[in-house]
C-alpha cells in the first residue's frame, strides 16, 4: 500500500515552506477539512443511505417485515464496523474506538438533534399540523420513548466499561502517553462486557417485539430496494471513504500534534476516532431517526428510536468482533497502537 499519509505530510510540508509569505502553513488545514466534510457529510452518508435501503429491501423480502427494523438500525453501523478494520489495516487498535465512541455520538444525534431538527423545519415551514401531530405522539408513546433511552444509556454505560477494561483508562479529560492496550486476558474481559450489554438488549427487544408486534410490522417500505447491485455500490464506497478518513486522521495526528495533544490526550489517533470519527460515522443512524420521526407513526418512531438503541447494542458486537481481531493480530506477531 503506498504511503499516502506520508504525501500527505509531505504536502503539508511543501506548502508551508514555499508558500509561507501567503499563509501556507494553513492551507493543508483548510484542504483537509473541506475534504474530510465532503467525505462526512456527504459520501459516507450517501454510501451508507444506499447500503442500508437494499438491507432493509433484502430483510425484507428474505425475512419478512419483523426482521427489518433490527436490519435498518444495525446496518446503519457498517461505517463504525469499516472505520474500525481500515484502522486496524494501518496498525492502530485505536480504531477500536470508533464503535465504542459512537455510543454516546448516537444519544444526543438521535434523541436530540434529530428531533429537533425535525421540528424546526416543520416551524420555519408553518406546518403546524405535522408539529402538533408529532408532540402528540410524543405524549402518546412516552413509556417507548423512556425504554428506548434507558437501553441506549444502558449500552453506552456498557461501552465506557469496556473502554476501560480495555485501555485501563477511559476518554474523556484526554488519554496519558502511557496508555495502551492491555493483556490478553483484560482484552477477553473487555468483550465478555459488551457480550453482556448485548445479551441484556436482546432480551429487551424480544420482549418488545412480543408485547408489540405491531411496531415492528407496520412501516412503509416504498423506499427500500431489494437490490445487491445496490447494497455492494454502497459498500464499496463506503469502504473508500473509510480509508481516506483514517489517513487524514493519521496525517492529523503527526502534523498537528501538539494542538491535539491538549484535547485529546497523547492517544491522538483514539481520541479522533472515539469523538470525530463517532460522530462522523453516526450521521446515517442520525438521518434514519430523521425520517422515521418525520413519518409520525408508532412504527417509525420506533425505528427513529432504534436508530439509537439497535446502533449502541450493534456496536457493542462490532467493539467485540474489534477485539477478536486485535487479539488474533496480536499472536500473529503483528504490532497494534492506539
Amino acid at each position: 500500500m503506498p504511503d499516502i499519509v506520508g504525501h500527505l505530510v509531505d504536502i503539508h510540508q511543501y506548502q508551508t515552506t514555499q508558500f509561507s509569505a501567503y499563509g501556507g502553513q494553513h492551507w493543508f488545514l483548510v484542504e483537509s477539512l473541506i475534504l474530510g466534510f465532503i467525505l462526512c457529510f456527504r459520501l459516507i452518508p450517501y454510501t451508507t443511505d444506499l447500503m442500508v435501503n437494499a438491507s432493509a429491501g433484502l430483510a425484507a423480502k428474505y425475512f419478512g417485515n419483523k426482521s427489518r427494523t433490527l436490519v435498518i438500525n444495525a446496518s446503519t453501523n457498517n461505517p463504525e464496523l469499516v472505520n474500525m478494520v481500515a484502522a486496524f489495516c494501518m496498525r492502530k487498535a485505536g480504531g477500536v474506538a470508533n464503535p465504542l465512541g459512537s455510543n454516546l455520538a448516537n444519544i444526543y444525534l438521535m434523541y436530540l438533534v434529530a428531533p429537533l431538527y425535525v421540528m424546526l423545519r416543520w416551524k420555519l415551514k408553518r406546518d403546524t399540523d405535522r408539529l402538533q401531530r408529532f408532540k402528540k405522539l410524543i405524549r402518546t408513546e412516552r413509556r417507548l420513548i423512556y425504554q428506548h433511552l434507558g437501553m441506549a444509556f444502558l449500552m453506552f454505560a456498557f461501552s465506557i466499561i469496556g473502554f476501560w477494561v480495555l485501555t485501563a483508562s477511559h476518554p474523556f479529560g484526554g488519554l496519558s502517553e502511557e496508555v495502551q492496550i492491555q493483556p490478553g486476558s483484560f482484552l477477553i474481559a473487555a468483550a465478555l462486557v459488551c457480550v453482556i450489554g448485548i445479551v441484556a438488549f436482546q432480551y429487551w427487544n424480544k420482549r418488545l417485539q412480543e408485547r408489540d408486534p405491531e411496531l415492528f410490522e407496520a412501516i412503509d417500505d416504498e423506499e427500500h430496494t431489494d437490490s445487491w447491485r445496490q447494497f455492494i455500490g454502497g459498500t464499496t464506497g463506503l469502504v473508500m471513504s473509510s480509508f481516506a478518513v483514517n489517513w487524514l486522521f493519521l496525517a492529523w495526528t503527526q502534523i498537528y500534534e501538539a494542538s491535539l495533544t491538549v484535547y485529546l490526550g497523547a492517544a491522538i489517533f483514539t481520541g479522533l476516532h472515539y469523538f470525530v470519527g463517532a460522530l462522523i460515522t453516526s450521521l446515517p443512524e442520525m438521518n434514519v431517526a430523521m425520517e422515521g420521526y418525520s413519518k409520525i407513526t408508532r412504527a417509525d418512531l420506533n425505528t427513529a428510536l432504534s436508530a439509537a438503541s439497535v446502533s449502541n447494542m450493534t456496536n457493542l458486537a462490532i467493539a467485540v468482533l474489534g477485539i477478536l481481531l486485535i487479539i488474533l493480530l496480536k499472536a500473529m506477531g503483528l504490532e497494534l497502537s492506539l
